[in-house]
């Protein structure tokens, strides 16, 4: 049953833009190419998105939200052990919970931002593939920046199973895929992403792998990345981005190789560009 409950949330968010595209039916456009190709988007692409999209979760702007998320952490600490025994005392989800943990995971995260990305390639729609753009490159960030906090705060887990408690990935994961929902779709399809990811947080302390200022960490980090990569991505046809493909060597450049008179030494090669 839960398996069931959880493909249907599945089913519904994979279905969120083709629903909105047959609701606007009279605004599409012909079907056109997909930008970029894959092996673009792989090679020329991603990196430098990657490092945009961490300079905008990092930026002057969302320094007030860092310092809210760090205070509200901060109260949640101090309720961290009457929560747990809360979780324990009334198991106020149960078994349910089975469907917060799966819907949090990296897996399942990764397997939507690649369903939006081939979805809108298979239905020729710009847009939604370059929403499966914004969620594996917010999730590819989120990770890196919750897997470092980890590291680098080494908190207990409740149940002792480990010393990367802090913040709670899972639920991270599924508040950066809620922000870039929201942004990208509307509240629509947000508000039940964030759901979810409600739900994710409460699962993991229904576990009893994280405490409750673990998730209010994980919920802020994630939605701050999630907010800041889509609200800054550059979306094709790019403009921020230094697009290598399109750096191309004027025609009539000549390239000199460069050779020491002496023969000893490093070699080298010049490249002469008549102005006329």
């Amino acid at each position: 049953m839960k398996k069931i409950v959880l493909l249907g949330a599945l089913t519904i968010l994979l279905s969120a833009p083709a629903l909105s595209q047959e609701a606007g039916e009279a605004d599409l456009t012909p079907r056109e190419e997909i930008h970029p190709k894959p092996k673009e988007y792989f090679v020329d692409v991603l990196l430098p998105h990657l490092w945009e999209g961490t300079k905008a979760s990092f930026s002057a702007e969302t320094v007030p939200y860092w310092a809210l998320t760090g205070i509200a952490a901060g109260l949640a600490f101090t309720q961290d052990q009457g929560f747990r025994e809360y979780f324990e005392d009334h198991d106020p989800i149960g078994d349910w919970k089975v469907i917060g943990n799966s819907w949090g995971e990296g897996y399942t995260q990764a397997g939507i931002a690649l369903g939006f990305w081939g979805g809108g390639w298979l239905a020729g729609d710009q847009k939604l593939a370059a929403t499966g753009e914004v969620l594996m490159e917010s999730e590819i960030i989120n990770g890196l920046v919750t897997t470092a906090m980890k590291q680098i705060v080494g908190r207990e887990r409740p149940d002792q199973s480990g010393n990367d408690s802090f913040p709670s990935g899972h639920t991270s994961d599924s508040f950066c895929f809620a922000a870039v929902i929201d942004h990208r779709l509307g509240h629509g399809w947000g508000i039940p992403a964030y759901g979810l990811a409600l739900f994710t947080g409460l699962s993991r302390m229904e576990s009893d792998k994280h405490w409750l200022s673990d998730v209010a960490m994980g919920a802020g980090l994630g939605t701050i990345i999630g907010y800041s990569v889509s609200k800054n991505h550059d979306d094709w046809p790019y403009q921020k981005r230094w697009h290598l493909t399109d750096k191309k060597m004027p025609g009539n450049a000549v390239l000199i190789p460069i050779l020491p008179e002496n023969k000893k030494g490093g070699a080298g090669i010049g490249i002469y560009i008549p102005l006329e």
